[in-house]
């Protein structure tokens, strides 16, 4: 059966480098794991070890080398994270950005998978990157399709109103 347990760890402010611009300070252009509107911008990844991937990206080192995956084996679980940045600030100073996940599996139908804040503090500096709050971790016992799944992020800056959607390919194996 699956099982899927939506994590709300807080952490200090992060950052990792300049947002959606590659090493040589090109423009990467969005794709369906990561858009932007304006300045904000949100990124979702997949890993096999959510402790270690946010015990690396707060490691000192910039950019941090993180561990990402999209393959998990019948037995095994993977944790959505979303990186973002360009969140903005209510009168207080602080940002309120919230998410939703959602899992679909091979077969089409979808399932609601938790949700939560992905930041309420106050704002990186423009343009540096922020790891979320939020994750959601779904597991796969052998009872599971093997297969192909997606899974959905809907993100919301609740003070600007922009909405982004980023989805991350799975595939789930013997």
């Amino acid at each position: 059966m699956k099982w899927c347990l939506t994590l709300l760890v807080a952490l200090l402010p992060l950052a990792a480098q300049s947002a959606w611009i590659d090493q040589t300070g090109k423009p990467i252009p969005d794709n369906e794991s990561m858009r932007s509107a304006g300045d904000f911008g949100v990124q979702i990844v997949l890993t096999a070890d959510e402790g270690q991937f946010r015990q690396t990206w707060d490691s000192s080192k910039t950019p941090p080398k993180l561990s990402t995956t999209n393959t998990v084996r019948l037995g095994g679980s993977v944790s959505a994270l979303l990186i973002f940045h360009g969140c903005a600030p209510n009168v207080g100073g602080v940002c309120d950005v919230a998410s939703e996940f959602i899992l679909e599996d091979p077969d089409g139908s979808k399932t609601p998978a938790g949700g939560g804040p992905v930041w309420s503090g106050k704002p990186m500096q423009q343009r540096l990157l922020q790891l979320g709050q939020a994750s959601m971790t779904v597991g796969f016992d052998e009872s599971e399709p093997i297969g192909d799944y997606k899974i959905t992020a809907n993100i919301k800056d609740n003070v600007s109103g922009r909405a982004l959607s980023v989805v991350v390919r799975l595939k789930v194996m013997k």
